[in-house]
């Protein structure tokens, strides 16, 4: 009797133990599935209970911040094959990447440094990108997989500073366009903002993707109603951004990052430097690749990405809807193209306003000749290896088509650039273009309605 109740006594304390250490999974699981609600800077403010493993956080690398993991498709957009983390990284150290599964188990692959930005100019954190290979069926599958993880240790779970991301997976949007205007920061005017959302849904334009930083409060107004609407990516950038010390934050408070966007007025950002967004500086430069890369790997289902700025306007000369132009006029002359490089038409406000109305259509009516001088491109993602600001790299067996001669450009409403090339700007020959007066009327109409709506003044 006594060896029996020995034997049932060994039995409940091995079940303790296996109770035990499987609390302690979960736990650390749920840890990690909790901070990747937050930006790596709350965690920083945020107090973790007991019943949470001490010591794992997620915070800011002096070797690697990533920003998003994309899953990768096949061809034929049937599985998916892998995941590339887009990241600001110095290079230098060796990453394993962590799976997390519906199931909660965690597996890990050998991370592949895949892209690494030129370090021109020495910047502190280049902008690269980390491939993890999913060999896995079941990894595979969309939805398998909710979040990776980065991290130099082989068990991600002894990390006193991992990397971790909500995984993302793009679909196939055939046929449709998109525009990455890469980074909202700084003193926008909320009504120039309004005018170029509303003439991209004018053109037939599906998704926008920007990268919000420090901006003026009526800006942001602007932004989260674009986002409301299902046209805009509001995909903030860390505050500050990597490199920079965490105190240095422009009195925006790292907790709550909204305060970044609230706090300001329009007036009190207008003479905030440019260095304190790091433009232009080499660092500035892998500032803006993180977010090309970024739109690139989130926008490779659709048809063709353009990137263009905020005060940049892609126009076909009989104002046709530039998706629709692009599908059934452009594409089907250029069947081995990767993408579009398009000339820009100037149109210079240091000549003052030749036209009317309160749009910048419409009121500045003078341009320089179109030139390819600061061209853009609309490239097709299934087809290009890698672009930047003004290039693009096509994958093999395609190419990259300089659209000269065709009715289609970018108008670009700003003052004379300050450099060499634009030193006698105000003795350029100028040439008169109202074709934007044609919809001057629709234009007013549905900027009116935005501000109305918005109460901006």
């Amino acid at each position: 009797m006594r060896h029996i109740w020995k034997i049932c006594l060994t039995l409940v304390v091995l079940s303790a133990f296996v109770v035990f250490f499987t609390s302690v999974d979960d736990i650390s699981l749920n840890q990690h599935h909790v901070q990747s609600v937050f930006s790596r800077d709350e965690m920083e403010s945020i107090n973790f209970t007991e019943r949470v493993t001490p010591g794992v956080k997620i915070c800011r690398r002096d070797d690697l911040y990533t920003f998003s993991a994309v899953a990768k498709p096949s061809a034929d957009w049937t599985k998916y094959t892998s995941i590339v983390i887009t990241s600001w990284c110095t290079g230098s150290t060796q990453f394993n990447c962590f799976l997390y599964s519906t199931n909660k188990n965690i597996e890990m692959v050998k991370a592949t440094l895949s892209r690494k930005r030129s370090n021109h100019g020495r910047p502190k954190h280049c902008a690269c990108q980390y491939t993890c290979n999913l060999d896995n069926e079941y990894h595979q599958i969309k939805g398998y997989l909710t979040q990776v993880g980065l991290s130099p240790l082989k068990d991600i779970k002894e990390d006193s500073c991992p990397q971790i991301n909500k995984y993302i997976y793009p679909t196939r949007q055939s046929g449709k366009m998109a525009i990455c205007s890469k980074m909202a920061y700084g003193s926008q005017e909320p009504i120039k903002l309004i005018e170029w959302f509303e003439y991209n849904r004018l053109m037939g334009v599906d998704r926008i993707i920007t990268m919000v930083q420090l901006i003026n409060r009526d800006a942001y107004k602007v932004l989260k109603y674009y986002n409301k609407t299902g046209l805009l990516d509001m995909d903030i950038f860390p505050s500050p951004l990597p490199g920079i010390d965490i105190k240095k934050n422009a009195n925006c408070k790292i907790k709550d990052r909204t305060s970044c966007f609230k706090e300001f007025s329009q007036e009190e950002l207008k003479d905030l430097p440019w260095r304190h967004f790091r433009r232009s500086s080499p660092q500035g430069e892998h500032d803006q690749m993180v977010a090309l890369d970024h739109c690139q790997e989130k926008l490779q289902g659709y048809a063709f990405v353009a990137n263009v700025d905020f005060d940049e306007f892609i126009v076909q000369s009989n104002l046709r809807n530039i998706k629709e132009y692009f599908n059934d006029t452009i594409l089907p002359k250029y069947q081995n193209a990767a993408g579009f490089t398009l000339n820009h038409s100037y149109f210079l406000a240091n000549w003052g306003i030749s036209g009317d109305g309160f749009l910048q259509m419409t009121q500045y009516t003078q341009r320089v000749d179109p030139r390819y001088v600061n061209y853009k491109n609309v490239y097709i993602p299934s087809r290009t290896a890698s672009t930047t600001t003004h290039e693009l790299t096509p994958k093999s067996g395609f190419r990259r088509i300089y659209l000269k001669k065709h009715h289609i450009v970018v108008h670009h409403y700003r003052t004379c650039p300050p450099v060499a090339y634009w030193k006698n700007c105000m003795n350029f020959t100028r040439y008169e273009d109202k074709k934007m007066l044609k919809i001057r009327k629709v234009m007013e109409e549905r900027a009116l309605n935005v501000k109305r709506e918005l109460g901006i003044t």
